[in-house]
């Protein structure tokens, strides 16, 4: 790294065209003053012209980050093939190792096989990564039979061909390793950087972990990978603008985009990331006068249609690829909204009477939640605060029990002398359980799972006798009615009309609170009265309608099947919900300031004397956030100096310290979109989430190293190489044990464990099950048993 300071500077001069006293290559001012000479008028005037057609000239230059093109080589090319085979052999060794299934693997392995029996299911991330084991499982012979229900069951008994989907992930993760190495020859980077870039991700434990097993990461990984080597090899296109290979790696990104967020939303990060470097990238080509208006237009409408609409729709074509392969009906389905059921094949089709009368009985279903109908039975109140009246409750399937009469308000009538009369928005009456007779009722008790205030316990209410009271009311309320269904938003009618139900008395509303009741309410949802609440929870629609005395033709109401959009709004929005929800307490779950330093790693699998615990490369991990706090220093430093008008060339030139800033830049931006937003959920996380993230701050690893070596001899250069590569090779073999599930002794397991977070259960996973097992032997031949180790 050098000092310097602009020729402008050296002759006086600020770049921007100020003048300014000559300092030191420090800095500093000289201490030796030395007078001005006399200029006379039009040597001043000569000087002033010279220095604005200096700007003048400055401000017509305009130079990209990266503006030469990348072409492979021979050398590119056989070192490409030498890495790939090397990443597919640490992938795929040992792939069938363990047979049983792992971690996750009883999730994403039986939705492949529900792919391959069109049979409906729900999963709260997209689809591609599940489409691709599918895909994979067909092609391997898999007849989707096997329901991996639980983890350490045997492949092997059950005939699964489970290696062939294993491999798809180890060789998706074995095409990082080549992206990796294009992508930093794309940055401008030499050969040996790409190799040793190339050589972190290959040997990375935890990346090689999560690609040898049926888990959607890997895929997640390898699209985003690609996503960002093709945004790489755009920037290699700057001074080709239009050209067919500016196209193709433009739209290939936002391809690549689309293709990892349909893994994982995760995947989503990539936009703010690629978003932040387009506009960035647009603001400088403000500068370039070459460029006109409409060309500027031009290329801003290139990137917004690429990096948007392309994401975009290859997002929704992957959804229509998901929602035609499961076309058949499930139990999984009731969790989906009737209209939903309604386009799977052997969906459940509903068909009712369409008009609510006074004396009509009703079946009333939550309309914005999965968690079904108001619902109630001759079972009491338990908790201390309630009344000890019938439990009225939310219950999610149909039964005898949903059923309410709908009658007039307390103390009133309604004249049917011209015949039946139909429930209007505005209109007070009483709902009476039809099998116990009971009247829905509310009144100043507090729900069994809320002390709020603003909360009333909702019971049913009556005997014999008793003609109950006023707080039996509650005001039908209709929100909103159905398009082209005449009179829906006024007259209640099945289906079409969504309504509220608010009590008289204490003007709260009939609320779904998604909250499990305990064993003596049976484990269905809590429904209180509430207050001030939001429509969503508090909204209804009635699913079925019929009445005694109707005569003649009466209309029916049923529930119009959704197209693809309205399939996807749903889907989608539940993704968020189940998301929001998953706030458990897993014992292996991490929160994200742990996740750079390797605080602990995630227990997958353990029997036989072997375990799969996910934990990283150490020196690499370490290495990464050592890297990206080097650049954070160096970028504010350099900074600084700038302000002090010095420049102070990393690398020893401006070319290393612009390409250094740019790329390193760039890939630490990507972390930081990758990584800060998840302190913002509140949901459970896990070691895995961080992978991408972990990619993107190992190129920052890799173009540190480059930099910081860039001015030494290229013999000490290749010998820091060599020394990092070592260093990285032998931390993954002391922790290939728990990556390949290889056999090892307690004392190599203990001495494994770095930090002391790191919770490897030595005693129980290995060694107390090689001690049962030299035990028994030793009792069965009666003397000393040498247990083999296989490799």
């Amino acid at each position: 790294m050098t000092v310097e300071v602009d020729q402008a500077e050296r002759q006086g001069q600020h770049p921007k065209g100020h003048s300014m006293q000559q300092e030191s290559p420090t800095g500093r001012r000289g201490r030796n003053k030395q007078r001005a000479p006399k200029v006379t008028k039009g040597e001043i005037e000569s000087s002033s012209s010279s220095r604005m057609d200096s700007v003048s000239i400055e401000t017509f230059e305009y130079q990209p980050a990266y503006s030469a093109r990348w072409n492979l080589t021979t050398g590119d090319w056989a070192l490409l093939v030498a890495i790939s085979l090397a990443a597919v052999a640490v992938r795929c060794y040992r792939l069938s190792n363990p047979g049983n299934v792992v971690f996750d693997e009883v999730h994403f392995g039986k939705f492949a096989g529900k792919y391959l029996n069109r049979t409906w299911f729900y999963d709260l991330h997209p689809p591609l990564a599940k489409l691709m084991y599918a895909a994979a499982g067909h092609v391997a012979g898999y007849d989707g039979v096997f329901d991996f229900k639980q983890i350490g069951l045997d492949y092997a008994a059950a005939g699964v061909p489970y290696v062939g989907m294993r491999l798809l992930p180890a060789l998706l993760g074995a095409l990082t390793v080549p992206a990796t190495y294009a992508t930093a020859r794309a940055c401008g980077y030499g050969m040996d950087t790409g190799v040793l870039a190339a050589l972190l991700v290959c040997v990375e434990n935890g990346l090689v972990t999560q690609s040898r097993l049926i888990l959607l990461d890997s895929p997640l990984v390898f699209f985003t990978v690609l996503a960002l080597l093709s945004w790489a090899m755009f920037w290699t296109q700057q001074q080709h603008a239009y050209s067919r290979a500016w196209w193709a790696w433009l739209v290939a990104t936002g391809a690549m985009v689309g293709c990892a967020a349909s893994c994982k939303w995760v995947g989503l990060f990539l936009l703010p990331a690629i978003g932040l470097s387009t506009i960035g990238d647009l603001w400088d080509k403000i500068a370039d006068r070459s460029l006109t208006p409409a060309r500027w237009l031009g290329h801003f409408w290139a990137r917004a249609l690429a990096l948007m609409l392309v994401p975009a729709l290859v997002y929704v074509a992957w959804f229509h690829v998901h929602f035609t392969m499961l076309s058949k009906t499930s139990d999984d389905a009731l969790g989906m909204t009737p209209e939903f059921q309604a386009s799977l094949q052997g969906g459940r089709q509903v068909s009712t009477d369409r008009d609510v009368f006074y004396g009509s009985e009703i079946r009333m279903r939550t309309t914005h939640a999965r968690s079904g109908y108001l619902h109630s039975h001759a079972h009491a109140w338990q908790h201390a605060k309630g009344s000890g009246q019938q439990q009225v409750t939310i219950y999610g399937y149909a039964d005898a029990n949903n059923i309410w009469v709908v009658e007039p308000a307390f103390n009133a009538t309604v004249d049917d002398s011209q015949g039946l009369v139909r429930v209007r928005s505005g209109d007070t009456v009483r709902l009476r359980h039809k099998s116990t007779g009971r009247y829905l009722h509310s009144h100043d008790k507090r729900p069994a799972l809320s002390s709020d205030d603003q909360k009333f316990e909702l019971s049913g209410y009556g005997f014999a006798d008793f003609a109950g009271d006023t707080n039996d009311n509650f005001r039908i309320d209709i929100l909103q009615g159905t398009r082209g269904q005449a009179g829906s938003d006024v007259e209640l009618q099945a289906i079409y009309s969504q309504f509220r139900l608010v009590h008289a008395n204490l003007r709260c509303a009939v609320y779904n609170s998604r909250k499990k009741l305990p064993k003596w309410a049976f484990g269905q949802i809590e429904a209180n009265c509430m207050r001030n609440c939001l429509p969503r929870m508090s909204t209804w629609h009635v699913e079925f309608a019929q009445h005694a005395n109707a005569t003649g033709e009466t209309r029916r109401a049923s529930y119009q099947p959704l197209g693809l959009l309205g399939k996807l709004w749903e889907y989608n929005r539940l993704m968020a919900e189940s998301n929001e929800s998953l706030t458990g307490s897993h014992p292996f779950a991490a929160r994200p300031q742990f996740w750079p330093w390797l605080r602990r790693g995630t227990a997958y699998w353990g029997g036989h004397g072997r375990l799969i615990y996910q934990l990283g490369n150490p020196l690499v991990w370490w290495g990464a956030l050592a890297a990206l706090a080097v650049f954070a220093c160096l970028r504010l430093l350099v900074f600084l100096l700038d302000k002090r008008r010095i420049r102070w060339r990393l690398g020893g030139s401006r070319t290393h310290q612009e390409r250094y800033f740019s790329s390193a830049g760039f890939f630490a931006l990507a972390w930081v979109c990758h990584y800060l937003p998840f302190f913002l959920m509140r949901r459970e996380l896990f070691l895995h989430t961080y992978f991408p993230a972990l990619w993107m701050a190992i190129m920052v690893l890799a173009f540190t190293v480059d930099l910081l070596t860039c001015r030494m001899p290229r013999i000490v250069r290749l010998s820091v190489y060599v020394a990092v590569a070592a260093a990285v090779l032998h931390a993954f073999h002391e922790f290939s044990y728990i990556t390949y599930a290889r056999e090892w002794t307690k004392e190599q397991c203990l001495r494994a464990k770095w930090l002391q977070t790191w919770d490897i259960d030595c005693e129980h996973a290995i060694g107390g099950v090689r001690a049962a097992v030299e035990s028994l032997a030793a009792n069965q031949t009666g003397t000393n048993v040498s247990v083999n180790h296989s490799p």
